[in-house]
């Protein structure tokens, strides 16, 4: 009779738990497809003309940069920049003119463009946490802007608001493009259904806990661009990674500190 029971139990179980995980499914696929036409494939699209957000694969480490491009203005702003000069190149044959270095953390593989930059265009400045500092030493402090949290950084008239994030280094920040439905930079600290790694010097999983919770606040419309490409895809909007991101599932920093 138990075994009668158990199975006629556990048949709706089932179903009810097959229907749940479609419906996730369908709200999942149904948030990806609010995604800009050129963000979210597999591969990096490069700039696209009118687009405010450009992002490329550059370096041996599959580095993602950006560029946030005011149209109007001509202006724009690069993050996390690699020696390949790409992206310099699409904004000179578009006119637009490069006006900021915006780093969201100071590891070699985030700055490796920073000198050649700062060599050949003697009036840009490099936008870094003063947390992160400690590691451009070699370049030149009066080159060097401050960041604070919460602070907006204007790249023509498009507002970026830095978000202090720390957890895979101390001073490491996203960058909250606040244009279109919304685009978060959020460098090494968040991955697409994946987070930041701790060991490095100054990371802490406590930190990183406390960062992911308030990254949680963000709006579900915004899309998220991570640092590195380690996912199928290039981007995910934020909705869609609260639901199903391991690191934005944690509950306790024990949760966080076990995951794979």
């Amino acid at each position: 009779m138990r075994r009668t029971i158990f199975a006629a139990a556990h048949g709706p179980i089932s179903l009810a738990f097959s229907i749940a995980g479609a419906i996730l499914d369908l709200r999942i696929e149904s948030l990806r497809m609010r995604l800009p036409n050129h963000l979210g494939k597999d591969e990096a699209s490069g700039l696209i003309a009118g687009e405010t957000l450009a992002q490329y694969e550059l370096g041996t480490l599959r580095n993602f940069i950006y560029l946030i491009i005011d149209w109007d203005a001509k202006e724009a702003a690069i993050v996390d920049p690699q020696k390949d000069m790409t992206p310099l190149r699409d904004l000179e044959a578009h006119g637009i003119r490069l006006t900021k270095i915006l780093l969201t953390h100071s590891h070699h593989d985030h700055v490796a463009g920073v000198p050649e930059l700062l060599s050949t265009s003697p009036n840009l400045s490099v936008y870094v946490h003063p947390g992160d500092q400690f590691r451009l030493k070699k370049f030149d402090p009066e080159r060097i802007k401050p960041l604070a949290d919460g602070e907006t950084v204007l790249v023509g008239s498009i507002e970026v608001e830095v978000i202090h994030s720390p957890g895979h280094s101390v001073g490491e920040v996203c960058f909250w493009v606040k244009k279109d439905a919304g685009y978060l930079l959020t460098g090494d600290v968040l991955f697409i259904r994946d987070c930041g790694r701790t060991d490095f010097e100054t990371g802490s999983d406590e930190d990183l806990f406390s960062t992911l919770q308030r990254l949680k606040k963000i709006p579900d419309s915004v899309a998220m661009l991570p640092g590195h490409h380690y996912a199928i895809e290039t981007a995910n909007l934020f909705g869609a990674e609260k639901m199903t991101s391991p690191p934005l599932l944690c509950k306790t920093v024990e949760e966080l500190r076990s995951l794979p």
